[in-house]
């Protein structure tokens, strides 16, 4: 990989911090969770497929493509009242929905080595280090193609 996830998850934290106050990469996380709202970038997983010499995209290079998944959780607000958490969460989403749109030409995420991107959110009630306090957030997935 000509790129690091350290590298991948600092350029879509620094895509998305226009839509919240308080961003984090894996190395900047802490124990606790002191304001809000908070986005969290960080690694999830990985696959790769094996160099084939008849793949189009690597024209003949034996080039190993990778999918890395990589997680934005949204802290929007600590639970309270449903209602009160979807007043503040949703216009977060949105913005977040905003600033992902603006990925629409390469080099995606300000990286050259990610060549195709999928995503996707869903709503979530996150616990963080207290197992007592919750928080109403959301889920960003992303699917990166990278080689």
């Amino acid at each position: 990989m000509t790129i690091t996830l350290t590298q991948i998850c600092q350029a879509v934290e620094t895509t998305l911090a226009p839509a919240v106050t308080y961003t984090q990469t894996a190395s900047e996380m802490k124990d606790g969770m002191a304001d809000q709202p908070t986005l969290q970038v960080y690694p999830q997983s990985g696959t790769s497929s094996p160099p084939q010499n008849t793949d189009r995209s690597s024209f003949q290079a034996n080039v190993r493509q990778q999918e890395i998944v990589i997680y934005a959780d949204l802290y929007a607000t600590p639970r309270s009242e449903i209602g009160e958490d979807f007043a503040l969460l949703l216009p977060l989403i949105d913005a977040m929905i905003d600033e992902i749109e603006k990925q629409d030409t390469k080099p995606y995420f300000g990286l050259i080595g990610i060549k195709a991107f999928r995503w996707d959110w869903l709503r979530a009630t996150f616990q963080y280090n207290d197992l007592t306090q919750q928080y109403a957030g959301a889920r960003f997935t992303f699917y990166l193609r990278v080689f």
